[in-house]
């Protein structure tokens, strides 16, 4: 293992600058450690030379501290010891150092107190401009996209060690050949920034950005906002679910997601292969992120869905303000959930309802459904599983185009006319399904054929066939008519009706 030259006490004392009290017992203490020794040395040799450059060519020269440098940024990253030591030698060369030896600085660095900013003179290795160089140097040998790098960089060191400007000119400087660590940046030209590029640039750029995309750029300033808001936010789809476990949003194809750990949670953005963790709860933590989005003003959706299986989440935090969606899902827990979430929408711009209730005890609870604004303005509905009608309820749905549903009989023969009564006096009936079962005994297609006053098929049916069996009936005074396509589901009756004209 390369060894540091031993620092005397005055060394240590032109190090860490202090009155004459700093005793030979404190620089013992000092320079207990191997990651303090390194960390003095490190100050010491910079403190020698007229420029960090001199400085650095020194301790290339001396020893391979310098290296050491780049083992502290693994450790910083948090990657596991032997894709460290992969990368390592992958971008410093395979014989720099041996595995025993990275091993040692590895776990020195991350089980010691490297950084010594309580000290009386702060000295913290992470934030020596030298060694954040070393940094961005190891980045660029690695072969890394700059954004790349960027976030890498930032995730090690942290956000404010360094602008994303200053950045960019170090990779790039370092990019193309020029290791000058020395380069004094205060005669350089003001750095042009965003802000300085012409607005039908912008424009033209934001033009050509996906609505998730323009969400976060909105974030910027406010200049940059305007012009985000200038074009209309409009999502193919925004997808949410709920569970007791995780929160999960998608928005286009991107895929959001906050899983539960602890008392905090677990991050997890597109295009990103690192997960964040934060110490706040998982769906306060999504609701957050998800109210960028739905928030935007005069957003549109064109296709929304929401599932949600954990009853006592509380939905107006969840979806805060009034959305243009012209479908939505909606697979809740409750009847109050289901209501509390339509009720989010603007009715006038709703025009299909897909509703889903996994806890059908509440079935006597569905009509007031029936009482929503959104409901009453829709174009199409449907109603899926275990959420079961009577034939009195189809009159709410005379204003519908089209829309599906399950229906109970008591009796049929009294129940089928009426339902066939009721649906011929709908006049904006295009088409609907229902998923029909009685309360008698035999098979549903054929009780609701017979009721209908249908032709029941004689002819033995094929293996594996399920009875068919289609019916119209002339609407009187009227040249339309209602088509009855009936498919035995056994236990059900599967009845596709669509009026004809």
């Amino acid at each position: 293992m390369g060894s540091l030259r031993p620092l005397s006490h005055h060394q240590v004392g032109h190090c860490l600058p202090i009155g004459p009290s700093f005793s030979h017992s404190v620089c013992k203490r000092l320079l207990s450690s191997p990651i303090n020794r390194f960390l003095l040395f490190f100050s010491y040799s910079i403190r020698q030379f007229p420029t960090p450059s001199l400085a650095i060519k020194r301790i290339m020269e001396l020893s391979s501290d310098f290296k050491k440098c780049c083992i502290l940024y693994e450790v910083l990253q948090k990657n596991e010891i032997y894709k460290s030591y992969e990368k390592f030698c992958d971008t410093v060369g395979k014989k720099a150092m041996d595995f025993s030896d990275f091993k040692f600085w590895f776990y020195e660095f991350r089980d010691s107190d490297y950084d010594r900013s309580a000290d009386i003179e702060p000295l913290t290795l992470v934030d020596m401009p030298v060694v954040l160089k070393y940094h961005i140097l190891y980045e660029v040998l690695q072969k890394k996209p700059i954004f790349e790098s960027y976030r890498t960089f930032c995730d090690a060191v942290g956000k404010d060690a360094m602008e994303y400007s200053d950045f960019e000119f170090w990779y790039y400087r370092f990019f193309h050949g020029n290791r000058d660590l020395d380069y004094d940046r205060s005669a350089d030209p003001v750095p042009k920034t965003i802000m300085d590029m012409p607005v039908q640039l912008m424009h033209k750029i934001t033009g050509n950005l996906d609505p998730v995309e323009r969400t976060f750029l909105r974030s910027i300033n406010h200049a940059i906002k305007t012009v985000a808001d200038s074009f209309p936010p409009v999502f193919e789809k925004i997808e949410i679910t709920v569970s007791s476990t995780r929160m999960q949003w998608i928005l286009n194809n991107k895929l959001f997601a906050c899983y539960k750990r602890g008392s905090g949670c677990i991050i997890k953005k597109p295009n990103s292969s690192k997960r964040e963790e934060s110490e706040e709860c998982y769906i306060e933590n999504g609701i957050e992120h998800l109210a960028l989005v739905l928030k935007i003003p005069n957003i549109q959706v064109n296709h929304f869905s929401l599932e949600v299986s954990d009853e006592t989440l509380n939905l107006n935090d969840l979806l805060p303000v009034p959305l243009n969606a012209k479908s939505v899902s909606i697979c809740g827990r409750s009847t109050n959930q289901i209501v509390q979430s339509l009720s989010v929408m603007n009715p006038g711009h709703l025009e299909k309802i897909n509703i889903e209730m996994e806890n059908s005890r509440e079935w006597h609870d569905y009509r007031r459904i029936f009482e929503t604004d959104q409901f009453k303005h829709a174009k199409s509905v449907d109603f899926e599983k275990a959420m079961f009608f009577t034939v009195a309820d189809l009159v709410k749905f005379s204003h519908l185009k089209s829309f599906k549903c399950h229906l109970r009989s008591e009796n049929p023969f009294e129940d089928v006319p009426r339902i066939r009564d009721i649906l011929s006096s709908c006049e904006e009936l295009e088409s609907c399904e229902l998923d029909y079962v009685d309360a008698l005994d035999n098979r549903a297609i054929v009780t609701f054929a017979m009721a209908l006053g249908a032709e029941i098929p004689i002819e033995p049916l094929a293996p594996f066939e399920r009875l068919t069996i289609t019916h119209r009936y002339q609407i009187p005074e009227s040249k339309q008519c209602l088509e009855f396509k009936l498919h035995d589901g056994m236990f059900y009756c599967r009845v596709n009706i669509a009026k004809l004209r």
